[in-house]
């Protein structure tokens, strides 16, 4: 991918999610290191130099048959790109796109490739598939940071036990950044999967309802 400000910054926001993401600006590069290691996926932007899009894709599927591909393209360049893609192992999004749903598309790309059953944990229409950080409220999958995936991990792994503030803030951080931190991912975590399925418990804690 080119070193760019907004590919720099894709590439930060990738292993804030936990992937081990590395950069290249090369196609030809690209499948000599596919060929040297083998990577969980690749996330290709159409139109990098030293080989076309196409002969990219090409070698790809030549060298990593199983990785997946999530191709990155203009809407000029799709129907090259689509052509190149290998029905339901890879996928595609149209720049400008947003970064969190790429990191879902990635996500779904990886867990189709995953070969042991997943855990998962549910809990009424919440379910958090542990292994590979996917999240989906009644069906829909809602991407979430680390830090707040972290923490709905807790609370669904505690059915009926209302959490402390001090209990979430030990299982959570060793030095907490701030005295109402686990209060404002609180407030994240019910923004992206509802007001009312995180009820607080006065004077006792946090609780996550079915």
């Amino acid at each position: 991918m080119p070193a760019d400000r907004s590919t720099a910054g894709l590439l930060r926001a990738l292993r804030s999610h936990a992937f081990d993401a590395t950069m290249i600006h090369d196609g030809t590069r690209v499948l000599d290191a596919v060929r040297a290691a083998p990577f969980a996926a690749v996330v290709l932007e159409a139109g990098l130099p030293g080989l076309d899009t196409r002969a990219v894709l090409t070698g790809l599927a030549h060298l990593a048959p199983t990785t997946p591909v999530v191709a990155l393209t203009t809407r000029e360049q799709r129907d090259q790109v689509v052509a190149g893609l290998r029905g339901g192992r890879d996928d595609y999004l149209l720049t400008p796109f947003g970064t969190d749903e790429l990191i879902t598309r990635l996500r779904l790309r990886v867990r189709d490739q995953q070969p042991a059953e997943p855990s998962v944990a549910r809990r009424g229409d919440i379910t958090v598939d542990t292994t590979l950080g996917l999240v989906s409220v009644d069906g829909q999958l809602v991407t979430l940071t680390p830090t707040e995936f972290a923490l709905l991990t807790i609370l669904i792994s505690h059915p009926d036990q209302a959490l402390s503030r001090d209990q979430l803030t030990t299982m959570l951080w060793r030095d907490p950044p701030s005295s109402n931190v686990v209060e404002v991912y609180i407030g994240y975590l019910r923004r992206k999967l509802g007001p009312d399925r995180i009820r607080t418990v006065r004077g006792v804690g946090y609780v996550l309802d079915e």
